[in-house]
Protein backbone atom coordinates (compact mmCIF):
# COMPACT_ATOMS: atom_id res chain seq x y z
CA UNK A 1 0.00 0.00 0.00
CA UNK A 2 2.77 2.34 -0.13
CA UNK A 3 3.76 4.79 -3.17
CA UNK A 4 7.40 2.78 -3.41
CA UNK A 5 5.69 -0.62 -3.60
CA UNK A 6 2.62 0.49 -5.65
CA UNK A 7 5.17 2.98 -8.04
CA UNK A 8 7.00 -0.03 -8.95
CA UNK A 9 4.77 -2.51 -9.41
CA UNK A 10 2.82 -0.59 -11.90
CA UNK A 11 6.34 0.86 -13.91
CA UNK A 12 6.85 -3.53 -14.23
CA UNK A 13 3.85 -6.22 -14.02
CA UNK A 14 1.38 -4.30 -13.72
CA UNK A 15 2.45 -2.10 -16.53
CA UNK A 16 -0.57 -3.19 -18.77
CA UNK A 17 -3.32 -2.75 -15.94
CA UNK A 18 -5.97 0.33 -15.77
CA UNK A 19 -5.59 2.21 -12.99
CA UNK A 20 -9.03 2.99 -10.67
CA UNK A 21 -8.37 5.42 -8.12
CA UNK A 22 -10.64 6.93 -5.83
CA UNK A 23 -9.69 9.87 -2.94
CA UNK A 24 -11.37 11.16 -0.42
CA UNK A 25 -11.14 14.88 1.10
CA UNK A 26 -12.16 16.54 4.26
CA UNK A 27 -15.12 19.18 2.97
CA UNK A 28 -13.78 21.86 5.10
CA UNK A 29 -9.91 21.60 4.61
CA UNK A 30 -9.42 19.47 1.58
CA UNK A 31 -7.17 17.07 3.74
CA UNK A 32 -6.84 13.83 1.94
CA UNK A 33 -8.82 11.49 4.23
CA UNK A 34 -8.63 8.25 2.26
CA UNK A 35 -7.61 6.25 -1.13
CA UNK A 36 -9.14 3.32 -2.58
CA UNK A 37 -6.09 2.06 -5.07
CA UNK A 38 -7.94 -0.75 -7.41
CA UNK A 39 -7.08 -1.58 -10.73
CA UNK A 40 -9.13 -3.15 -13.65
CA UNK A 41 -7.50 -6.17 -15.52
CA UNK A 42 -8.46 -9.00 -18.13
CA UNK A 43 -8.88 -12.01 -17.05
CA UNK A 44 -10.66 -15.41 -17.76
CA UNK A 45 -12.96 -18.13 -16.54
CA UNK A 46 -12.39 -21.11 -18.86
CA UNK A 47 -13.46 -19.78 -22.32
CA UNK A 48 -15.09 -17.06 -21.01
CA UNK A 49 -12.67 -13.50 -21.15
CA UNK A 50 -14.09 -10.66 -18.74
CA UNK A 51 -12.85 -7.97 -16.36
CA UNK A 52 -11.92 -8.01 -12.66
CA UNK A 53 -11.82 -5.12 -9.99
CA UNK A 54 -8.33 -5.80 -8.08
CA UNK A 55 -6.11 -4.30 -6.06
CA UNK A 56 -3.14 -2.35 -6.95
CA UNK A 57 0.14 -3.93 -6.69
CA UNK A 58 -1.38 -7.47 -6.17
CA UNK A 59 -1.54 -10.13 -8.64
CA UNK A 60 1.96 -12.28 -9.22
CA UNK A 61 3.47 -9.92 -6.90
CA UNK A 62 1.66 -11.62 -4.07
CA UNK A 63 1.01 -8.30 -1.93
CA UNK A 64 -0.38 -9.05 1.66
CA UNK A 65 -2.42 -7.36 4.11
CA UNK A 66 -4.02 -5.40 1.54
CA UNK A 67 -7.11 -2.58 2.28
CA UNK A 68 -8.05 0.61 1.56
CA UNK A 69 -6.28 3.79 2.86
CA UNK A 70 -8.31 5.61 5.56
CA UNK A 71 -6.71 7.99 7.74
CA UNK A 72 -7.49 7.41 11.37
CA UNK A 73 -10.48 8.93 12.53
CA UNK A 74 -12.68 8.63 9.54
CA UNK A 75 -14.22 5.27 9.32
CA UNK A 76 -17.29 6.49 7.67
CA UNK A 77 -14.81 7.07 4.38
CA UNK A 78 -14.52 3.76 3.13
CA UNK A 79 -17.82 3.31 2.63
CA UNK A 80 -17.81 6.48 0.43
CA UNK A 81 -14.70 5.21 -1.55
CA UNK A 82 -16.59 2.18 -2.63
CA UNK A 83 -19.55 3.91 -3.49
CA UNK A 84 -17.09 6.58 -5.87
CA UNK A 85 -15.72 3.14 -7.41
CA UNK A 86 -18.42 1.42 -8.02
CA UNK A 87 -20.19 4.22 -9.73
CA UNK A 88 -17.17 3.84 -12.49
CA UNK A 89 -17.72 0.26 -12.72
CA UNK A 90 -16.74 -1.46 -16.00
CA UNK A 91 -15.89 -4.86 -14.52
CA UNK A 92 -17.93 -7.95 -14.15
CA UNK A 93 -16.07 -9.88 -11.43
CA UNK A 94 -14.72 -8.39 -7.71
CA UNK A 95 -11.29 -10.54 -6.69
CA UNK A 96 -9.79 -8.90 -4.28
CA UNK A 97 -6.75 -11.27 -3.23
CA UNK A 98 -4.61 -10.36 0.26
CA UNK A 99 -7.02 -8.43 2.36
CA UNK A 100 -6.09 -7.92 5.78
CA UNK A 101 -7.94 -9.56 8.26
CA UNK A 102 -10.93 -7.28 9.75
CA UNK A 103 -9.61 -4.55 7.17
CA UNK A 104 -12.81 -2.06 5.72
CA UNK A 105 -13.02 -3.48 2.53
CA UNK A 106 -13.90 -7.12 3.44
CA UNK A 107 -16.10 -5.60 6.62
CA UNK A 108 -17.91 -3.21 3.86
CA UNK A 109 -18.55 -6.00 1.34
CA UNK A 110 -19.47 -8.60 3.06
CA UNK A 111 -21.86 -6.66 5.37
CA UNK A 112 -23.64 -6.09 1.99
CA UNK A 113 -27.46 -7.96 0.83
CA UNK A 114 -26.69 -11.22 -1.04
CA UNK A 115 -23.86 -14.10 -0.57
CA UNK A 116 -20.12 -12.31 -0.59
CA UNK A 117 -19.39 -14.54 2.33
CA UNK A 118 -19.78 -17.80 0.58
CA UNK A 119 -16.87 -16.52 -2.33
CA UNK A 120 -14.30 -15.55 0.86
CA UNK A 121 -11.00 -17.68 0.38
CA UNK A 122 -8.64 -17.18 3.04
CA UNK A 123 -4.55 -17.21 2.34
CA UNK A 124 -2.06 -18.55 5.42
CA UNK A 125 0.15 -15.98 6.24
CA UNK A 126 1.60 -16.39 9.84
CA UNK A 127 3.85 -14.27 11.68
CA UNK A 128 6.61 -13.85 14.71
CA UNK A 129 6.32 -11.76 17.50
CA UNK A 130 9.77 -10.95 18.72
CA UNK A 131 11.01 -10.46 22.14
CA UNK A 132 13.43 -8.07 22.95
CA UNK A 133 16.75 -10.08 22.66
CA UNK A 134 18.19 -12.59 19.98
CA UNK A 135 19.40 -14.77 22.72
CA UNK A 136 15.86 -15.21 24.09
CA UNK A 137 14.09 -15.44 20.67
CA UNK A 138 16.91 -18.04 19.93
CA UNK A 139 16.37 -19.78 23.15
CA UNK A 140 12.16 -20.74 22.12
CA UNK A 141 13.76 -22.33 18.61
CA UNK A 142 13.89 -26.24 18.01
CA UNK A 143 17.36 -28.15 19.64
CA UNK A 144 17.59 -29.02 15.88
CA UNK A 145 17.55 -25.99 14.70
CA UNK A 146 19.92 -23.88 17.12
CA UNK A 147 22.58 -26.90 16.54
CA UNK A 148 22.02 -26.23 12.79
CA UNK A 149 22.50 -22.36 13.16
CA UNK A 150 25.64 -22.95 14.57
CA UNK A 151 26.96 -26.19 13.31
CA UNK A 152 26.68 -24.84 9.61
CA UNK A 153 27.75 -21.78 10.10
CA UNK A 154 31.22 -22.72 11.65
CA UNK A 155 31.38 -25.37 9.01
CA UNK A 156 30.89 -22.79 6.00
CA UNK A 157 33.33 -20.37 7.99
CA UNK A 158 35.80 -23.24 8.20
CA UNK A 159 35.85 -24.62 3.95
CA UNK A 160 34.20 -21.59 2.11
CA UNK A 161 37.55 -20.12 -0.17
CA UNK A 162 37.44 -16.61 0.70
CA UNK A 163 35.94 -14.32 3.56
CA UNK A 164 32.30 -15.25 4.90
CA UNK A 165 30.80 -11.92 5.60
CA UNK A 166 26.86 -11.17 6.17
CA UNK A 167 25.68 -7.45 5.83
CA UNK A 168 22.36 -5.30 4.70
CA UNK A 169 23.06 -3.63 2.03
CA UNK A 170 22.55 0.74 2.03
CA UNK A 171 23.42 1.42 -1.09
CA UNK A 172 21.11 2.23 -4.03
CA UNK A 173 23.21 0.96 -6.99
CA UNK A 174 23.95 -1.65 -4.91
CA UNK A 175 20.22 -2.76 -3.84
CA UNK A 176 19.13 -2.89 -7.06
CA UNK A 177 21.92 -5.06 -8.48
CA UNK A 178 21.42 -6.99 -5.23
CA UNK A 179 18.04 -7.78 -5.62
CA UNK A 180 17.98 -9.14 -9.05
CA UNK A 181 20.57 -11.54 -7.99
CA UNK A 182 18.51 -12.60 -5.14
CA UNK A 183 15.61 -13.01 -7.79
CA UNK A 184 17.82 -15.69 -9.55
CA UNK A 185 19.26 -17.45 -6.48
CA UNK A 186 15.48 -17.81 -5.55
CA UNK A 187 14.38 -19.25 -8.93
CA UNK A 188 17.43 -21.77 -8.88
CA UNK A 189 17.37 -22.95 -5.50
CA UNK A 190 13.46 -23.42 -6.46
CA UNK A 191 13.93 -25.22 -9.42
CA UNK A 192 16.73 -27.44 -7.66
CA UNK A 193 13.91 -28.44 -5.54
CA UNK A 194 11.86 -29.24 -8.39
CA UNK A 195 9.25 -26.15 -7.97
CA UNK A 196 8.18 -23.54 -10.69
CA UNK A 197 9.96 -20.24 -9.62
CA UNK A 198 8.08 -17.19 -9.91
CA UNK A 199 10.90 -15.37 -11.40
CA UNK A 200 11.40 -17.26 -14.71
CA UNK A 201 9.46 -13.85 -15.62
CA UNK A 202 11.89 -11.04 -16.43
CA UNK A 203 9.02 -8.12 -15.45
CA UNK A 204 9.32 -9.73 -12.10
CA UNK A 205 12.83 -9.64 -11.51
CA UNK A 206 12.25 -5.83 -12.47
CA UNK A 207 9.61 -5.15 -9.91
CA UNK A 208 12.19 -6.90 -7.38
CA UNK A 209 14.73 -4.66 -8.25
CA UNK A 210 12.67 -1.46 -8.70
CA UNK A 211 10.98 -1.96 -5.43
CA UNK A 212 14.36 -2.67 -3.79
CA UNK A 213 15.35 0.76 -4.97
CA UNK A 214 12.14 2.70 -3.88
CA UNK A 215 12.01 0.56 -0.66
CA UNK A 216 15.71 1.96 0.29
CA UNK A 217 14.85 5.38 -0.32
CA UNK A 218 11.91 5.08 1.52
CA UNK A 219 13.70 3.82 4.58
CA UNK A 220 11.96 0.57 4.30
CA UNK A 221 14.11 -2.00 2.97
CA UNK A 222 15.79 -4.63 4.86
CA UNK A 223 18.24 -6.09 2.53
CA UNK A 224 20.68 -9.45 3.70
CA UNK A 225 23.01 -10.80 1.76
CA UNK A 226 25.98 -13.59 2.38
CA UNK A 227 28.90 -13.58 0.72
CA UNK A 228 31.61 -16.09 0.30
CA UNK A 229 34.56 -14.27 -1.47
CA UNK A 230 32.64 -11.12 -2.74
CA UNK A 231 29.89 -13.51 -4.11
CA UNK A 232 26.28 -13.67 -2.78
CA UNK A 233 25.56 -17.15 -2.25
CA UNK A 234 22.75 -16.41 0.02
CA UNK A 235 19.96 -13.12 0.46
CA UNK A 236 16.99 -12.45 2.13
CA UNK A 237 14.69 -8.85 1.19
CA UNK A 238 12.54 -7.62 4.05
CA UNK A 239 10.56 -4.56 4.11
CA UNK A 240 9.87 -2.26 7.10
CA UNK A 241 6.63 -0.51 8.29
CA UNK A 242 5.50 0.82 11.48
CA UNK A 243 6.99 -2.36 14.55
CA UNK A 244 6.62 -5.18 11.91
CA UNK A 245 10.01 -6.60 9.55
CA UNK A 246 7.94 -8.20 6.76
CA UNK A 247 9.73 -10.90 4.31
CA UNK A 248 9.11 -11.31 1.32
CA UNK A 249 11.63 -12.84 -1.10
CA UNK A 250 14.82 -15.05 0.12
CA UNK A 251 17.25 -17.39 -1.82
CA UNK A 252 20.49 -19.05 -2.15
CA UNK A 253 23.24 -20.81 -4.15
CA UNK A 254 22.04 -24.59 -4.74
CA UNK A 255 26.21 -25.65 -4.61
CA UNK A 256 26.21 -24.41 -1.14
CA UNK A 257 23.12 -26.58 0.22
CA UNK A 258 25.13 -27.97 2.75
CA UNK A 259 26.02 -25.07 4.82
CA UNK A 260 22.32 -23.99 5.27
CA UNK A 261 22.50 -20.37 3.89
CA UNK A 262 19.19 -19.98 3.79
CA UNK A 263 18.54 -20.80 7.34
CA UNK A 264 21.73 -18.51 8.40
CA UNK A 265 20.45 -15.47 5.88
CA UNK A 266 16.80 -16.09 7.68
CA UNK A 267 18.29 -16.34 11.31
CA UNK A 268 20.84 -12.67 10.20
CA UNK A 269 17.22 -10.88 9.00
CA UNK A 270 15.51 -11.72 12.34
CA UNK A 271 18.14 -10.73 14.33
CA UNK A 272 18.68 -7.52 12.77
CA UNK A 273 14.59 -6.97 13.14
CA UNK A 274 14.96 -7.72 16.92
CA UNK A 275 18.06 -5.29 16.81
CA UNK A 276 16.04 -2.36 15.52
CA UNK A 277 13.37 -2.71 17.99
CA UNK A 278 10.84 -4.35 15.81
CA UNK A 279 7.92 -6.55 17.35
CA UNK A 280 6.51 -8.48 14.77
CA UNK A 281 8.19 -10.50 11.92
CA UNK A 282 5.91 -11.34 9.41
CA UNK A 283 6.54 -14.32 7.28
CA UNK A 284 3.73 -13.18 4.86
CA UNK A 285 1.77 -15.88 2.24
CA UNK A 286 2.29 -19.47 2.60
CA UNK A 287 1.85 -22.07 5.45
CA UNK A 288 5.50 -24.05 4.36
CA UNK A 289 6.83 -26.00 7.41
CA UNK A 290 10.22 -24.09 7.92
CA UNK A 291 8.14 -21.37 9.13
CA UNK A 292 6.10 -22.87 11.95
CA UNK A 293 10.07 -24.06 11.99
CA UNK A 294 11.18 -20.43 12.92
CA UNK A 295 8.00 -20.27 15.28
CA UNK A 296 5.42 -18.21 13.15
CA UNK A 297 1.92 -18.05 14.53
CA UNK A 298 -0.69 -19.01 12.36
CA UNK A 299 -2.61 -15.72 11.11
CA UNK A 300 -4.72 -15.78 7.43
CA UNK A 301 -5.36 -13.28 4.75
CA UNK A 302 -8.65 -13.29 2.86
CA UNK A 303 -9.44 -13.56 -0.55
CA UNK A 304 -12.89 -12.15 -2.04
CA UNK A 305 -13.83 -13.59 -5.56
CA UNK A 306 -17.17 -12.51 -6.13
CA UNK A 307 -18.86 -12.05 -9.89
CA UNK A 308 -20.88 -9.20 -10.17
CA UNK A 309 -22.48 -9.98 -13.70
CA UNK A 310 -25.17 -12.50 -14.60
CA UNK A 311 -22.48 -13.78 -17.12
CA UNK A 312 -19.31 -13.96 -14.86
CA UNK A 313 -21.74 -15.91 -12.51
CA UNK A 314 -22.78 -18.54 -15.49
CA UNK A 315 -19.17 -18.45 -16.52
CA UNK A 316 -17.93 -19.18 -13.05
CA UNK A 317 -20.87 -22.22 -12.26
CA UNK A 318 -19.53 -23.94 -15.74
CA UNK A 319 -16.07 -24.22 -15.00
CA UNK A 320 -16.97 -25.66 -11.46
CA UNK A 321 -19.18 -28.32 -13.73
CA UNK A 322 -16.25 -28.73 -15.84
CA UNK A 323 -13.65 -29.21 -12.77
CA UNK A 324 -16.43 -31.72 -11.22
CA UNK A 325 -16.56 -33.28 -14.17
CA UNK A 326 -12.97 -34.13 -14.77
CA UNK A 327 -12.41 -35.29 -11.31
CA UNK A 328 -14.96 -37.75 -11.46
CA UNK A 329 -13.63 -38.86 -14.47
CA UNK A 330 -10.20 -39.55 -12.80
CA UNK A 331 -11.84 -41.67 -9.98
CA UNK A 332 -13.58 -43.53 -12.88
Amino acid sequence: LTHAWVAAWASTVGASERPLIATARDAHGGRLVGIAPFVVRDRRWGPVRYQALAMAGSGRAAADHLDLIVRHGHPYVAAELWRAVDRHRTWEVVDLDGLRPQSHLARLLLRRDGDWANYVTTSPCPVLLLPDAWEEYEAGLGRNLRANLGRYARKLDREAPGPVVERMVTDSHEAAATAADLARLNERSRLERGETGSFADPAMIDLHREAATRMLTAGRLRLHRLDVDGRMIAGISCFRHDDTVSFYVTGYEPEYARYGPGRRIMAAAIRSAIAEGARRFDVLRGDEAYKAAWGAEPADDDRIRYPVSGRARLARQAVRVVRTAKRLVRRG
